[in-house]
């Protein structure tokens, strides 16, 4: 017996436009008020009819504002993000999968509360500690007047990496998720592989670099693109650790463009869409070129 599936496709695909029409809406208006320029979008409003202005609009923002340097900063500590995060996945993936201890269950149990402590939760603590990454260093050596003792002074010295592609970047990198993901795609792997490369003489690095790596090339690949694209819509963090106009990122530098004429005066929306649609363009070409490879990626860490 065939089942009829009609009625199931009509809806799915009624959801489906929905979705899709929920999701680009505010896309195309976007769009359209950076098309208009600002004595048009007092006068009409939102208008659904495309202006002419989008050029002008583009060549303002760029002159005008720091956004160039804002999206190049975005690109920078995204994809420093990108590449901490997949390297400790993989190398942490690596070892708590093929060098099995009777430890390996509490590290793996120590790295997953991690994604229960998002980095918001712990901003305070993560920026005194960016301030002056040298403070647990200093509280170890000053806890009962050590250092004091021995060299008559307690100890000091600042290292401070607020302002600092480091001070954004680090503090994002370590991420329970991108460990469990590599650990379960790892867990596929055949056991005999770590076998067979010991009874080559194949080192632990040689077998990671020959080996595993290759074997992890579509997902790891995949993760990059998706921590990329997660990095470069981070906004409190890079908001809170960097306060120069050099050192803030696309999506903060939004929240700063001065396009107003007044403190009474009307936001210059068209300028502020023209913004976003500039922060916007990267990701989206990104999510348009690499689509299938993310999608594959993904679908292969499942198996």
């Amino acid at each position: 017996m065939i089942e009829n599936t009609r009625s199931i496709n009509t809806v799915a695909s009624i959801v489906l436009i929905v979705g899709c029409v929920f999701i680009l809406a505010p896309l195309v208006i976007a769009f359209l008020t950076a098309t208009l320029d600002f004595p048009t979008f007092v006068r009409e409003g939102v208008s659904l009819k495309p202006g002419t202005h989008l050029i002008d609009n583009i060549v303002e923002v760029w002159s005008r504002s720091d956004l160039p340097r804002q999206i190049f900063n975005s690109f920078v500590t995204s994809t420093g993000i990108a590449i901490g995060k997949v390297f400790l996945a993989f190398t942490t993936g690596f070892a708590l999968v093929f060098f099995r201890s009777r430890y390996t269950f509490v590290i793996y149990a120590a790295v997953l509360t991690t994604i229960m402590l998002p980095l918001e939760l712990m901003i305070i603590t993560a920026y005194r500690v960016t301030s002056d990454i040298a403070l647990p260093l200093k509280w170890l050596l000053n806890a009962g007047d050590l250092w004091a003792k021995l060299f008559g002074a307690p100890l000091t010295f600042q290292v401070n990496l607020l302002d600092t592609y480091a001070g954004i970047i680090l503090p994002q990198i370590a991420t329970g998720a991108a460990i469990l993901i590599m650990v379960q795609f790892m867990r596929t792997l055949p056991k005999d592989l770590a076998r067979a490369a010991t009874m080559d003489g194949a080192s632990p690095l040689r077998f990671m670099w020959d080996v595993v790596l290759p074997l992890s090339k579509g997902p790891l690949i995949a993760l990059t693109l998706f921590f990329f694209i997660d990095g470069w819509g981070k906004f409190l963090w890079p908001l809170i650790s960097a306060t120069s106009s050099d050192m803030l990122t696309g999506v903060v530098g939004l929240t700063r463009l001065e396009t107003g004429t007044g403190e009474d005066a009307i936001p210059n929306f068209p300028l502020q869409m023209t913004g976003a649609f500039l922060v916007s363009i990267v990701p989206l070409i990104l999510i348009a070129v690499f689509q299938r490879r993310i999608v594959r990626g993904l679908n292969y860490m499942d198996r």
